[in-house]
């Protein structure tokens, strides 16, 4: 039954629409050797209604991410639940040399899709601004191109998040913004499990790319924390450790020998990730706020610094 489930609903969903946000421009130059990136991944928490966070604050979160920019020197942004108002906020605040491509989340009913707004009017499901929708992102310095969202397995009735790639251009780097679905999360079928399935999607796109980064919200805890844990990773093989094959994650240079790492969510455990084909060089996460303060999502982000092979 599996199985066919996963047929129909791979064969049936459409492509998740996907708009360009900014110049997308394309730069032919090669990165000399030598050449480093630095990937940022954060869940931004823009929709107060889901839950994650009281208030938007859309000012702090694009200063936020500026201030990334300039003090790890961020060439590159893989963004989840961001709506398209706060994407075009950060593009303006960080200027002419960087582009973006927007992938919407769509809510499913029954398998009829309609696309997810970033807010809605009081009392209704209505969206406030129509042209605001929420979705990831993929954002870039020094072009973008080649910009794919795929389908992939969906939930009967539930949110579908997208799963996009695009190229960034002047580094040869293929990137992926991830948000992979809940664990039991269709309201038809709550017996079903999508996760396992959309990293065998994830799978079957990067390998094709021979430097490629991809990161996001995985909503499932590190392999090694247990059976339950490991069956969601384990068809797609995603999470490189000792004697296990896959790819490096940003945290593992903190926690050497483990496939485990640093809590990325206000519950307390680790659930968002950035992986890579490139030789890792450093990582970051973000701290918790001190005591008595709060962070601006439930989500913390996080950097990763690779090396670029010559083109």
């Amino acid at each position: 039954m599996r199985r066919f489930w996963k047929f129909w609903a791979t064969a049936a969903a459409i492509a998740l629409t996907l708009i360009g946000v900014g110049p997308s421009t394309t730069v032919a130059a090669a990165p000399p050797p030598g050449t480093n990136l630095q990937v940022l991944s954060w869940n931004m928490c823009d929709v107060v209604r889901w839950g994650g966070c009281a208030e938007r604050r859309t000012a702090q979160k694009v200063a936020l991410l500026k201030q990334k920019v300039q003090e790890n020197y961020v060439q590159a942004m893989l963004l989840q639940e961001v709506c398209q108002s706060t994407l075009s906020a950060l593009l303006t605040q960080l200027g002419p040399a960087w582009s973006a491509e927007f992938a919407p989340y769509h809510w499913s009913q029954k398998g009829a899709l309609t696309v997810s707004p970033c807010e809605t009017k009081p009392g209704t499901s209505e969206p406030l601004d129509p042209n605001d929708d929420v979705g990831t992102a993929i954002v870039v310095k020094a072009g973008l191109s080649d910009p794919v969202a795929y389908p992939t397995v969906r939930a009967s009735t539930e949110l579908v998040p997208p799963l996009q790639c695009a190229t960034a251009t002047y580094f040869e780097v293929r990137l992926c913004a991830v948000h992979s679905p809940r664990q039991a999360s269709d309201r038809d079928f709550p017996q079903l499990d999508y996760r396992d399935d959309y990293q065998l999607a994830l799978k079957d796109i990067v390998e094709d790319s021979p430097q490629v980064v991809f990161g996001g919200d995985f909503n499932a805890t590190p392999p090694d924390l247990g059976p339950a844990n490991a069956k969601v990773w384990k068809p797609a093989e995603l999470y490189a450790g000792p004697g296990t094959p896959g790819y490096a994650e940003c945290d593992q240079q903190n926690h050497p020998g483990t496939r485990n790492g640093t809590a990325t969510h206000d519950s307390g455990v680790k659930i968002d990730y950035i992986f890579g084909s490139l030789p890792g060089r450093w990582c970051i996460v973000e701290p918790k706020a001190p005591e008595g303060q709060t962070n601006l999502s439930d989500h913390r982000y996080l950097i990763y610094s690779v090396a670029v092979a010559a083109g």
